[in-house]
């Protein structure tokens, strides 16, 4: 922090080094305009005495050209004057954060040119692209703007995102909206709300093809595709990975793992039964509601006897012990007991069905909505896991990553999307071109869903993160504060003594945000958390502020007007119902 000395220090030296400048022009103008007449040109003035003779002397020095020097003069100043000031406003918008937040300068890996730099090595169709030419859309994943320069700001599609806002921040306005109308490719959204469903899918179904996940009726949709849930038993990995979605719902810090573990072990088993047999998630319902049913024992232990040993060995003990682990499995299956439910992981021949692969390199959305948690967000997170997998897999396939980055906007991943290991996929989906972007509502909603470890592994992985207004997790708010770093603060104090008054000055070292600065931020503003950058505060740009999303506005309302609708199809078709009983 600069001291009042060094300030006036500072001032004086901008001061001459002002006055140096404009002697120097002044004469450069002024022999310009003689050498223009033909006219001879005055000495240069070589010191400060000389300067003000030239400035008070101007008609004996200039005495044949004096019209053409003065405009020659003045001209050249004025040039000259133009040019500081536009410097000085460049450098102060670079260099210059009255915040003490992070300046532009220091977060320019997030500014256009270096954005569309970044797309184009990360992006095929843009390879051969001019940097200059990118569309701002096209540029990678929108963040905001920077402030207070208004510069806007974009991460790239191989970072990792948490947000972290409150309840009516602008979640959906600001950042699921936004980056998911501006997806490149393909598109996975989850969200328990209709609204970023209805404001995204008219643009997204001109893109490509838009597959509907609603088990519970949030937009009301028909069924109008099936995914085959057993195809991802196909590897015994596949098989672990989708019955650990399900595990996930019996699973707490308090039970006895026992129980979820051979749950967990018995579905595996059932799974891959099931896939060597060509049967659906049917069979495995069945054979979960028998425990002394033994068909699925022989089908592994005709195709995978270790397995097979493993499974028979867990669930071939006392029986008050059989029966609580079949009791757990059903109870972590239960979801699949709702034939609402089942149509949609079962085949059937009237409706196409979902494939992870070719959605992986497509330009389809694939919405998965849900409206809370529970069983039913198992099986949201087993598909999203699939096109994960699938997208992994894709990218291996191209050279290590998919051609055109595919977009996972979870919002309320904590709720219906609680895929066990993702603060481990963090670490390299971004590497894959599968580009994350989780939304919760505080960190504690994801310490609830992934447990403290699992949290900060994800916090830690996420190489863009975003912290929004109305952060009432004073824990949280403090780490926050830590990381926006200290500055030095000039106080001053007055004293009084028998000789008078005396005032005093001193630095004082402060946070730059404490924690009730950054609970109260201002709605529409939200701290951004760049790896290798300091924290940087930025404005929010919702999509109703933005021209080129202007058209969501209609078929938002429209698609709402359907779904209101169907809604009220829906209610009269089960008041008719309970009238007919």
């Amino acid at each position: 922090m600069m001291t009042e000395n060094d300030r006036a220090w500072a001032a004086g030296g901008i001061a001459l080094g002002g006055t140096v400048t404009l002697a120097v022009s002044t004469w450069a103008g002024a022999a310009v305009g003689a050498l223009a007449t033909g006219e001879d040109v005055a000495p240069f003035p070589l010191s400060l005495v000389g300067a003000f003779q030239m400035a008070t002397e101007w008609s004996t020095l200039w005495p044949h050209s004096r019209t053409a020097s003065t405009v020659g003069a003045g001209l050249l100043d004025v040039a000259v004057v133009v040019l500081v000031v536009w410097g000085l406003r460049v450098a102060f918008r670079w260099f210059r954060n009255p915040s003490s937040l992070a300046t532009l300068h220091q977060v320019r890996e997030l500014a256009p040119k270096h954005a569309a730099r970044t797309a184009t090595r990360l992006r095929s169709s843009l390879t051969e692209a001019k940097p200059a030419k990118i569309p701002a859309r096209d540029r990678g994943v929108l963040l905001g703007d920077h402030m207070p320069s208004g510069i806007e700001l974009r991460g790239s599609d191989e970072d990792t995102y948490v947000a972290i806002m409150a309840p009516r921040a602008g979640k959906s306005t600001s950042l699921a909206i936004p980056v998911a109308e501006e997806a490149p490719a393909a598109l996975l959204m989850t969200s328990n709300k209709a609204d970023v469903y209805a404001a995204t899918l008219g643009s997204r179904s001109k893109v490509g093809h838009a597959w509907i996940l609603d088990t519970q009726g949030v937009a009301q949709v028909e069924r109008q595709m099936w995914w085959d849930m057993i195809a991802q038993a196909e590897t015994l990995e596949g098989a672990e990975r989708l019955a650990s979605h399900f595990v996930t719902q019996i699973t707490s810090e308090q039970a006895d793992p026992f129980w979820s573990q051979a749950a967990g072990d018995l579905l595996v088993g059932l799974f891959r039964a099931a896939w060597w047999e060509g049967g659906t998630v049917r069979d495995v319902m069945k054979w979960l509601s028998d425990p002394q049913e033994k068909a699925p024992l022989r089908v592994l232990y005709q195709h995978e006897p270790v397995l097979a040993e493993q499974v028979d060995s867990s669930i071939n003990i006392a029986e008050e012990t059989q029966s609580g682990i079949y009791q757990n499995a059903r109870t972590a299956a239960s979801a699949l007991r709702d034939e609402k439910v089942l149509a949609w992981v079962t085949p059937d021949k009237r409706y196409p069905r979902f494939d992870p692969e070719h959605f992986a390199t497509s330009k389809d959305t694939l919405y998965l909505l849900s409206k809370k948690g529970g069983p039913s967000s198992a099986v949201v997170a087993a598909l999203a896991d699939a096109v994960f997998t699938a997208g992994a897999e894709a990218g291996e396939r191209n050279g290590g990553r998919l051609p055109e980055p595919m977009r996972a906007v979870l919002d309320e991943a904590a709720n219906i999307c609680r895929i066990a290991d993702l603060p481990d996929l963090y670490s390299h989906l971004g590497s894959r071109g599968i580009t994350p972007f989780v939304i919760l509502q505080s960190y504690r909603q994801g310490v609830k869903a992934w447990g403290e470890v699992g949290m900060d592994s994800m916090w830690s992985a996420a190489t863009k993160k975003l912290i929004g207004v109305g952060l009432d997790d004073a824990k949280f708010a403090q780490d926050v504060s830590t990381l926006t770093g200290a500055h030095y603060v000039e106080r001053g104090s007055y004293s009084k003594s028998k000789e008078g008054y005396s005032r005093s000055y001193s630095e004082q070292r402060e946070q730059v945000l404490d924690p009730a600065e950054i609970r109260a931020m201002k709605k529409g503003t939200a701290l951004l958390l760049a790896t290798g950058m300091p924290v940087a505060q930025i404005g929010l740009r919702p999509w109703y502020a933005e021209k080129l999303m202007a058209h969501i506005g209609p078929q938002m309302k429209d698609e709402e007007y359907a779904i209101a609708k169907r809604a009220a199809a829906a209610y009269e078709e089960r008041k008719a119902a309970r009238d007919a009983r």
